[in-house]
């Protein structure tokens, strides 16, 4: 299977988990749309095409986290509406240090995987994850053919499924993150019946739980279709 394997590192970004409202908590991951949103952007594509993209399930994506490196949250203030306009709120959000991430693509469309691998190596707008101004590097970009993976053990994020599982720590002399569940959406409704753009909305149809972790390895109960990356030693799932 060829895909498209490419890392980001990060100074301080951001994944805001919608479901908290006046706490931006943060994912520890880029969810899937985050990531296609990135590609969009350095791809200069429109909303609609981004939305479009996920609508059609063009793209399967696998994040394995390297490295966090610390978390910090900061106070956030902006103006409100009201009071004629000088009203102001203010909210506490995470903030993840130097984040480090391995990211697979597999992409079905032949002309768009090309399009993307040019625009990953080189970008039409300037690449960044999560707010605009959480900028990334992204470098290490290659194609490689994937062989399926024969246990049943993996490191990458995936989509809680209610299979069983357990974790292992890899190495406890680095910094830990247990097995977290979050809610994320992997569609979103943005236009009503008449085509017309709307404020976007999570599709409930496809809410699923993105279990994340670091510096550890997950062991499932039962088979799942997994794949490898021999030269990183990567044992991932795509969703």
């Amino acid at each position: 299977m060829k895909v498209i394997r490419f890392e980001i590192q990060g100074l301080m970004n951001s994944y805001r988990i919608p479901f908290f409202r006046t706490y931006h908590k943060s994912f520890l991951a880029p969810p899937k749309t985050t990531i296609i949103g990135m590609l969009c952007n350095i791809s200069l594509k429109s909303q609609k095409e981004f939305f479009e993209i996920l609508d059609k399930e063009v793209f399967e994506v696998s994040v394995v986290i390297n490295e966090i490196k610390g978390r910090a949250k900061d106070l956030w203030s902006y103006k409100t509406l009201e009071k004629k306009n000088m009203g102001k709120s203010v909210v506490r959000r995470d903030k993840l240090f130097s984040p480090k991430y391995t990211i697979y693509l597999k992409i079905k469309d032949k002309k768009l995987y090309n399009e993307i691998l040019e625009n990953l190596r080189l970008p039409k707008n300037t690449p960044s994850l999560g707010m605009d101004d959480e900028l990334i590097e992204i470098k290490n970009i290659k194609t490689l053919e994937m062989e399926e993976h024969d246990t049943n053990k993996i490191n990458s994020i995936f989509l809680d499924k209610n299979i069983s599982y357990k974790a292992y720590v890899k190495d406890l002399s680095k910094s830990i993150e247990l097995p977290t569940i979050n809610l994320a959406s992997t569609k979103f409704i943005a236009f009503d019946k008449k085509n017309k753009r709307i404020p976007k909305e999570s599709n409930k149809d496809f809410e699923f739980s993105q279990v994340e972790y670091l510096n550890c390895e997950i062991e499932f109960a039962k088979d799942i279709e997994s794949f490898v990356d021999v030269e990183l030693n990567n044992k991932v799932v795509f969703y």
